[in-house]
């Protein structure tokens, strides 16, 4: 695979997570507050992808950046369900966030592997 393709493909998986938030707010299952939650893993997703994309080419074998494409999804598979869990409490599961939830980890997951798959290339 072509290395643009992949940094292309990798925003683009960033941006989903903001897209799966307009989709659950708009059909009434989340308040409008949520977006924000959603902005900061697709920003932060975005922006690695796009700094590293930048970078193609005085990238070389070991780049941080790299590194950064493989822990940002960890890092966000980690974090969601405890945020999650401080933010709302006893209903952290209920009221269609649990379906965003598991959303949000499958694409995490999808993302850290293929960025993993993409490194050892």
């Amino acid at each position: 695979m072509n290395k643009k393709t992949f940094y292309f493909v990798y925003i683009g998986i960033g941006l989903v997570y903001v897209i799966i938030k307009l989709i659950f707010v708009a059909a009434g299952y989340l308040h409008t507050g949520a977006i924000y939650h959603g902005l900061v893993p697709a920003v932060l997703m975005s922006c690695v992808g796009l700094i590293a994309l930048g970078r193609l080419k005085k990238e070389g074998p070991g780049s941080s950046l790299r590194l950064a494409l493989i822990l940002m999804p960890l890092l966000l598979f980690v974090i969601t369900p405890p945020f999650m869990y401080v933010k709302q409490g006893s209903e952290w599961l209920t009221e269609g966030r649990l379906p965003v939830l598991i959303i949000y980890e499958v694409l995490s997951a999808f993302q850290f592997v293929y960025a993993l798959r993409n490194r050892r290339k």
